[in-house]
């Protein structure tokens, strides 16, 4: 190569290390902004519940009732224990609530440090496996991957479950270099499973299934036949599990749009970025097949999830599946492992922007408006604000009505008592009921609702509040939507003497 043309080299090289170095910087800004404007998420609003009722009493329960309630339109507050489950995702809260206090603040920088830890990691392992340009390249896109940097905001699990995928694939590899196929490596990889199991709160003997799977992986083609069939099976027996009919008419809608979900957040956000050049060997090979027999799982799993909703929330597939618009996120663990298997290819190019780089350019750009879109977009929770004002005005012993005809409203009923009581040391109960449940009959009577003193209403709804109760203006109303209503028993009386 002539001078000139080692210089143009050289000098594209340094333009493209900038670039990474730049989009990484990017990133990781992103995710501190997150942390920042974006509200909890209701499942970690119902851990966080959990913890704080734990810390203070010593037994984790939702004290306001089950998440799913029995009937379609109402709750009733009972203890609902953990019975330990999430043992493992509770004890790092608890942990972090004993030492820095239960607040939102607090579990927001819980938040970020499991979110720039998780890509801490995934450098440092990729620094180990491959080198220091494409552990940086890896690196800057996990930063910008839009389901992680919500998580971040969010306060959800999946940067640390990436985490530990991250290390367990990290650790497979390192025992396929292993002289012996029964090796120390494999161990961390197990440890690593049960854990995953406890943050999502499944059985710990899950894992045996999970390990048939993968071995079974290893078997089989996980062609483009193999891996539909493969989530299909997966979606009945888990409706089979939950007393769902597999001949429910959601049941192929809702696994379309599993795969088209995966589709946009796997192949889009992930596989894009890297070309399938080189030759495959057997590391690669375990490791693809891997995340096929897992990407079918989750699919499975995902469609499985939708119709259960549907038929518990006795709504139409069309709304639940406008409610669960983020839970795909559960296929950003495959983002490391699916690196890794392109990546391991003898001779490939791995990560790079001379795959086509002007499109490859436009598509990080387009991630990053979408993640700009959603911080701009994000502001505070009503139910959070709500919850804040009523810290300072209700008394121990009364009672809030919750009206919303919201999927997630009992999650949302608990967005209101983690940010009213985040000691969990109030007596106070709450109560969701659905716009046309006959709530106002009940109010009426003075039996289930004869503490009642405050009344909320989500947005949209618009139900007629009878006589007596007064709209209050409560503090940081103006930074929601003006749909959000919070009324007092405003007589002089006593409402049920």
């Amino acid at each position: 190569m002539s001078p000139k043309g080692s210089s143009l080299v050289r000098h594209r090289s340094s333009m493209e290390k900038k670039f990474w170095k730049g989009l990484l910087l990017i990133g990781i800004v992103m995710h501190v902004l997150a942390a920042m404007l974006m509200p909890l998420g209701l499942d970690a609003h119902v851990h966080a519940t959990y913890v704080s009722d734990e810390i203070d009493d010593g037994e984790g329960h939702l004290e306001w009732g089950p998440l799913r309630p029995d009937s379609p339109d109402a709750s009733t507050p009972r203890e609902v224990p953990a019975d330990g489950k999430w043992f493992a995702w509770h004890a790092i809260i608890e942990l972090w609530f004993t030492v820095f206090s239960a607040s939102a603040s607090t579990l927001h920088a819980l938040g970020l440090i499991g979110g720039l830890g998780c890509l801490a990691c995934i450098f440092l392992l990729t620094k180990d496996l491959f080198d220091d340009e494409q552990a940086l390249r890896l690196t800057a896109l996990a930063s910008v991957y839009q389901p992680l940097m919500r998580a971040t905001g969010r306060v959800y699990q999946e940067s640390i479950i990436l985490m530990l995928i991250a290390i367990s694939t990290y650790c497979i590899i390192k025992a396929l270099r292993h002289k012996e196929k029964v090796n120390a490596w494999l161990v961390p990889p197990f440890l690593c499973a049960l854990t995953i199991l406890s943050f999502k709160g499944m059985p710990l003997w899950y894992v045996i299934p999970a390990g048939i799977a993968l071995l079974a992986s290893t078997r089989l083609k996980m062609n483009m036949i193999q891996i539909p069939i493969i989530a299909l099976l997966v979606q009945f027996v888990i409706l089979y599990r939950n007393d769902i009919s597999i001949s429910n008419s959601d049941v192929i809608p809702a696994l379309l749009f599993s795969f088209i979900a995966y589709f946009f957040f796997v192949i889009g956000g992930i596989l894009y970025f890297t070309k399938e050049d080189g030759v495959g060997n057997e590391e690669s090979k375990i490791i693809l097949q891997g995340c096929s027999m897992v990407s079918a799982c989750l699919i499975g799993w995902l469609a499985a999830l939708l119709v259960t909703e549907s038929v518990a929330l006795d709504r139409d597939f069309t709304d639940v599946y406008d409610s669960f618009s983020q839970t795909p996120r559960y296929l950003s663990l495959l983002l490391v492992p699916l690196w890794f298997g392109r990546m391991l290819r003898t001779e490939t190019s791995g990560l790079t922007l001379n795959l086509n780089r002007n499109v490859m350019v436009v598509t990080v750009c387009l991630m990053l408006l979408l993640n700009s879109y959603i911080l701009a977009s994000s502001g505070k929770r009503g139910t959070d604000v709500i919850g804040s004002h009523l810290s300072e005005d209700i008394e121990d012993g009364e009672d809030i009505l919750f009206l919303a005809n919201s999927p997630f409203s009992v999650h949302r009923m608990y967005s209101i008592k983690f940010s009213m009581d985040p000691d969990s040391d109030g007596d106070n109960l709450g109560f969701w009921r659905t716009k046309d449940s006959g709530w106002d009959a009940e109010l009426s009577q003075c039996d289930v609702f004869k503490d009642v003193e405050w009344i909320i209403v989500y947005p949209y709804i618009d139900p007629v509040i009878p006589e007596g109760w007064v709209e209050i203006d409560f503090e940081d109303s103006e930074s929601v939507s003006d749909s959000y209503h919070l009324y007092k028993w405003g007589e002089d009386y006593v409402r049920c003497p």
